[in-house]
């Protein structure tokens, strides 16, 4: 299997070469979706689970099933709040193995009818044998709309972006991909109409020599879920900031980066579906798109928005707890507690999972 997959990846470099050859140079989000997402040897798209501890990284569902559990007060304040319609809908963009769905849904009185959209056919797999009364689903392919709520989990920062540099004489180029030999590098383009609109919404002020990843494709994606919505919630919950919040970083030379093994890892460009590639999302595109379709948009910190729904107290509940357990109670018990205490101040850390942000817009 190892060396299949070795293979399957090898392959994957050699067609973006050869597409490279046919065409010139490729935009980077070009070559972002085919080592993410190509059905043969893209990153999510073929291979093992990604998101657990033996794999590339962890996210806040496991990290803490407490996670799901809180986004259930969510789910169910959206329910009341749309007069507990029959048909009501909750679906999980990102789904993974389940991590998140599988507290959410034990913790509501009530059941849903729930959609995972997921790209990896190993976390479809996973996720059919483990909540057998989700319908699980291929990542292209949406529901017809709905009314109820949409969670997206660290799946915007995946999304495929271009990358664009400020000139000294204040107008942009774009970074495409080309082959040189057996490798590929980065080369200078003009940029692209889109791209160029983009940067003139989001990236005004960023000086010369600033680096910034453009994503229209994030910007689509959240146009898209809206529109699934007749009523109900979008939740974007992610790293990154406000367009103002990301110049800093910007002028420093952009926010690119791949993950191997829950550590930084090589050249984006080096091995194509070896490791994964993100990029800080700008929440201030994804708003802007919320507010044009008629959106209300609340943009807070991570910490904020899970304590605002009970977390914070929930925490103080289990701490009291672990402390009667240390004063002659059972001593399992009690370190079953304060695992889940310790877990819960990883949800919350402020240089943490914490400071991401959280993006609720609702209709």
């Amino acid at each position: 299997m190892p060396g299949e997959l070795g293979k399957e990846r090898s392959g994957l470099g050699e067609r973006i070469r050869r597409l490279i050859h046919r065409e010139g140079p490729i935009p980077f989000d070009r070559f972002m979706e085919m080592a993410l997402y190509d059905p043969d040897g893209g990153y999510f798209a073929s291979g093992p689970l990604r998101s657990r501890a033996e794999g590339d990284f962890l996210t806040s569902p496991e990290t803490s099933g407490e996670f799901g559990a809180t986004l259930a007060r969510f789910v169910g304040q959206e329910f009341r709040r749309l007069g507990r319609p029959a048909g009501f809908t909750l679906l999980e963009v990102g789904a993974g193995s389940g991590t998140l769905l599988s507290p959410l849904l034990g913790a509501l009185d009530w059941t849903p009818r729930t959609v995972a959209l997921e790209a990896s056919p190993a976390a479809r797999q996973v996720l059919r044998q483990a909540l057998p009364v989700v319908e699980v689903v291929p990542d292209r392919r949406e529901p017809d709309r709905f009314r109820g709520v949409v969670i997206a989990n660290e799946v915007v920062d995946n999304l495929p972006v271009a990358i664009a540099v400020r000139a000294e004489d204040g107008g942009w180029s774009e970074r495409r991909v080309w082959s040189e030999g057996a490798d590929l590098v980065l080369v200078e383009a003009p940029a692209r109409p889109e791209v160029l609109a983009w940067l003139e919404a989001h990236a005004a002020d960023v000086p010369a020599g600033g680096v910034v990843e453009c994503q229209p494709a994030a910007s689509d994606w959240m146009g898209r879920m809206i529109d699934l919505l007749e009523a109900g919630a979008v939740v974007v919950i992610d790293y990154g900031d406000t367009s103002e919040g990301l110049l800093p970083r910007r002028r420093r030379g952009g926010t690119l980066r791949t993950y191997r093994a829950h550590h930084l890892s090589r050249h984006p460009l080096d091995e194509p579906g070896s490791m994964d590639i993100t990029a800080d999302v700008d929440f201030s595109a994804l708003a802007r798109v919320a507010s044009d379709r008629g959106m209300h948009t609340r943009l807070c910190r991570q910490d904020e928005f899970l304590s605002g729904l009970g977390l914070s107290a929930r925490r103080e509940e289990l701490r009291r707890r672990e402390l009667a357990e240390a004063r002659g109670g059972d001593p399992i018990e009690r370190l079953r507690l304060r695992s889940m205490v310790k877990e819960i101040d990883t949800l919350l850390h402020p240089r943490g999972f914490g400071d991401f942000r959280v993006l609720v817009a609702t209709r």
